[in-house]
């Protein structure tokens, strides 16, 4: 067990909330504080701002974290704000965090050349952009814990100067000791050794600008787009795994980029994916006709239909709604499996993700 001082990312309103803290702004006769609620408030204000300043900041002793949060505050802090301050930000490490194991080799094979992004989970900044094959990902961070076994995977040597490696390996340390793990993200992968190279590199960095909250980044604008930064564990997900058996026939597949999202529950992905849709009267006549929910180009989902009603759109062709049930059946073999277009006869999935798999319709009809 270990005793660290870590300033969270939602420092402030935990700040604002404590009961030490609005002791101290209310009472006029606490040793080393000024009976003028203004003065005492200004004192609040400027410890308000150094603990702002210093979010994702780790220290290993309170010395340490004291001189960095008052030493620069004009006029000094009260006693009884530092020992607030300080208690708030205490935690008391129990175990380390497990360091990343190795994907599978089919996974590196899948994913190629990547750009990748290590993310510091305090303050949700990406401190590291690299690019590598196999496992390169995961170099850093085996190496600050010293997991030199896993080392023995990698595929290509580390190109950083010392300068760049010391620095990195020290914030990775940073955060493991401070109770986190370093978040992986995967920018962009299948990275051609062409021409394409470039845009490929610049298409990652775009990405993993996209992590950072607040970026107003003019390449992020639409959302996602095709350069969306992927957590490793769901790309390990789609390329571990095993494809999804024949189709029934007929059924609908139904692309919901949101049914990937993390802590999303099966109530939401159920409402996500129901519509509105172009659904067609060869496809709304069907009886308890299938549908397959994917994102990511890995199902999630499968109900059957039991009804359609229509959503109003004045002026325009219908959509269609459906409500419809899990079905346990359809759900065993086909949810956490990979479906690709070729699946459906398609080279890409079409942008609206309505894709009816019907025995005399066409895709996207």
């Amino acid at each position: 067990m270990a005793t660290v001082w870590t300033i969270p990312i939602d420092i402030t309103s935990r700040w604002l909330d404590n009961a030490e803290v609005q002791t101290f702004l209310a009472s006029n006769d606490l040793d080393n504080a000024s009976p003028d609620p203004r003065v005492r408030f200004a004192q609040f204000a400027d410890v308000t701002k150094s603990l702002e300043r210093h979010i994702g900041h780790t220290f290993s002793s309170v010395q340490g974290a004291a001189t960095a949060l008052f030493d620069g505050i004009d006029g000094g802090t009260p006693v009884a704000l530092k020992l607030a301050a300080l208690r708030l930000i205490l935690r008391e490490v129990y175990q380390t965090r497990h360091a990343p194991k190795p994907f599978p080799k089919r996974v590196g094979e899948e994913l190629g050349t990547y750009v990748y992004a290590l993310l510091d989970p305090r303050n949700r900044s990406v401190f590291y952009v690299g690019s590598g094959r196999g496992t390169r990902v995961y170099g850093y961070v085996w190496e600050a814990l010293a997991e030199n076994e896993h080392r023995q995977t990698l595929e290509d040597p580390e190109t950083d100067s010392a300068e760049v490696k010391a620095a990195t390996i020290a914030r990775i340390r940073e955060i493991y000791d401070s109770g986190h793990e370093v978040e992986h993200y995967i920018v962009a992968h299948r990275i051609a050794d062409t021409a394409d190279v470039a845009d490929a590199v610049r298409g990652g960095v775009v990405g993993a600008l996209g992590l950072v909250e607040g970026a107003e980044l003019g390449n992020l604008a639409g959302g996602a787009g095709e350069h969306r930064a992927v957590p490793v564990d769901d790309l390990v997900l789609q390329y571990a795994a095993e494809p999804v058996p024949n189709l029934p026939t007929p059924c609908v597949v139904l692309e919901v980029p949101a049914a990937s999202r993390r802590g999303v529950t099966p109530e939401e992905v159920y409402e996500l994916s129901r519509g509105a849709w172009a659904a067609g009267a060869a496809v709304r006549n069907t009886d308890d006709i299938p549908v397959i929910v994917f994102a990511d180009n890995i199902v999630r989902a499968a109900y059957r239909v039991k009804s359609w009603s229509t959503v109003a759109r004045p002026g325009d062709a219908a959509l269609w709604r459906f409500t419809g049930e899990s079905d346990t059946e359809l759900e065993s073999q086909f949810v956490n499996k990979r479906i690709v277009p070729a699946k459906v006869g398609l080279k890409k999935w079409p942008t609206h993700g309505w894709v009816p798999h019907l025995t005399q319709a066409r895709p996207g009809r």
